[in-house]
């Protein structure tokens, strides 16, 4: 058994596992930033939503007044 080679063999296998991690690390930032930026989205989403129904309820609340209205001059 050659120990020289062994402990070559070693520190080719420790590079290659450092240049591993550093790669699963940089990923795992990409992956928090990507998260992150999908929270805020769903933020944005659920408050174009509720200004959205807030106003579909005004809406609906002229319609309603519109349509008395008519109904009272259509049917005096």
């Amino acid at each position: 058994m050659n120990f020289e080679q062994e402990i070559a063999s070693l520190k080719d296998t420790l590079v290659v596992m450092a240049a591993l991690e550093r790669h699963h690390a940089e990923v795992q930032k990409l992956q928090a930033h990507e998260l992150d930026s999908m929270r805020e989205l769903m933020v944005e989403m659920r408050q174009g939503m509720a200004l959205h129904e807030k106003r579909m309820t005004h809406v609906e609340q002229n319609l309603e007044e519109i349509t008395d209205k008519l109904n009272g001059l259509i049917n005096p």
